[in-house]
């Protein structure tokens, strides 16, 4: 009886099909599993970069770098990382059928997973780097192949209707990892947190299965190897990107939001790093504004998402982002604290979560699905940590020119946000063409 009734709800407020129902709710605890793990990582990677170069800057050029500004170094190493993965990606995506993919990539990440619950004991700044590398990287790759396996089994009008349920499964799971994090790391500490994430890998696994054997017996599955190709692995997905003015449009829709996202990020670890000195207490933080980020995410994916995207348009859904962005900068440059600037991560983190991601991702629907993974790779995985190093750059070069008051990079942002719509209108207008 209850189980009927949950289903009452969320057909009324997703308006699904019944045969939606067999793919939605497995790939919603899927994508729940894969956000859970992310948000578990995401700030004790923050921490120990915060906290350990907090207590040891690094001196270059003659300038001492401390906790915020260093990560910014993590994430130009990122940057390189995310290309090596992009080619293992594609070579892999030639070879196997997706839900292998989603097999090779967790077992790898779980091994992972494992050896730094022992390396974190023993810090040092080899270590310190590379495990706020693993932490980016797992986001870039799983939840990259995770949309890439969802379109590659969705059509646009199914895209509408299913992807506010399914994002509804990453909402909720961000807020889970958050919890568990803000909770539990003070008094388990990072190792025992990091072992806990290799379940949630199990599971992403055999629910892959599971969906692609449910698919096979609707005889729905499209294609998800690409055709046999000349063009090395190395420059395939962005080849793929550049021949094709969509994709180029999303592409550059990925860069406009990653920059503004990071200044504000920077901005967020800056503040914190100031006012919170405690190291374990950072981390927390951190997770509780992953906390309020879920929680928001929440109800924007039930009222808003499925909603905007059914009773108007994609483009519609993607303007609300920047938006929002525009407002919570202009606030913070006006009241530059500690409270307005986790205000401000978590409008940003929560609209980017919920109705922008499920909007971006319906963009791909009409794509080829020989072209989706190879390009969505690219995209996600290279273009997204390569405007990551271009905030580095910015970030860095404002801090040398005003020092810490970086309430003034607001009006970066606000500038960056005013280039968005015309991106959001090409692919919103091309996005209608496509699916006629």
């Amino acid at each position: 009886m209850r189980g009927f009734f949950l289903k009452k709800v969320l057909t009324n407020v997703f308006a699904l099909k019944k045969e939606d129902w067999r793919k939605a709710i497995p790939l919603s605890f899927y994508f729940f599993l894969v956000i859970v793990t992310f948000w578990v990582l995401k700030p004790m990677k923050r921490g120990v970069m915060i906290n350990y170069f907090g207590d040891s800057p690094i001196n270059l050029f003659g300038f001492s770098f401390h906790g915020a500004q260093v990560e910014q170094f993590g994430k130009v190493l990122n940057v390189f990382a995310a290309y090596l993965v992009v080619i293992l990606f594609t070579w892999l995506v030639k070879r196997f059928p997706r839900h292998y993919l989603v097999l090779i990539f967790a077992s790898l990440f779980s091994a992972l997973f494992l050896l730094y619950s022992y390396l974190l004991q023993h810090l040092n700044t080899p270590i310190v780097f590379s495990f706020y590398v693993l932490g980016d990287i797992f986001n870039t790759v799983m939840v990259a192949l995770f949309w890439a396996f969802t379109n590659d089994i969705a059509n646009p009008e199914e895209a509408k209707r299913t992807y506010g349920v399914i994002g509804l499964g990453g909402v909720v799971g961000g807020f889970i990892g958050a919890t568990i994090v803000a909770r539990n790391v003070e008094d388990v500490g990072r190792p025992f947190l990091l072992i806990g994430c290799i379940l949630p890998m199990i599971l992403v696994v055999v629910l892959a299965f599971i969906v692609e054997r449910w698919v096979s017996e609707e005889k729905r599955g499209r294609k998800t190897a690409a055709e046999p190709s000349k063009t090395s692995e190395v420059w395939e997905g962005a080849k793929l990107v550049f021949n094709s003015k969509y994709l180029l449009a999303i592409a550059g829709l990925v860069l406009l939001y990653e920059l503004t996202s990071n200044v504000i990020d920077f901005q967020l670890a800056t503040v914190v790093e100031a006012k919170i000195p405690e190291e374990l207490k950072k981390d927390a933080f951190f997770a509780t504004v992953g906390q309020y980020t879920g929680i928001a995410s929440i109800l924007i994916q039930l009222f808003l998402t499925s909603w905007v995207m059914r009773r108007f348009n994609v483009k519609a859904a993607l303007a609300l982002l920047p938006i929002a962005i525009f407002f919570s900068s202009l606030g913070f440059f006006i009241f530059p604290v500690l409270a307005f600037v986790a205000a401000m991560s978590v409008s940003d983190n929560s609209m980017n979560y919920s109705i922008n991601q499920c909007a971006k991702e319906t963009l791909y629907t009409p794509t080829p699905p020989n072209i989706i993974y190879m390009a969505k790779a690219f995209i996600d995985m290279f273009v997204q940590r390569f405007a990551k190093v271009l905030s580095v750059i910015l970030n860095l070069a404002f801090v040398s020119l005003v020092g810490q008051n970086i309430r003034w990079l607001s009006l970066v942002t606000l500038g960056m946000v005013t280039g968005w719509y015309g991106l959001i209108s090409y692919l919103g207008n091309e996005f209608k063409k496509k699916t006629k």
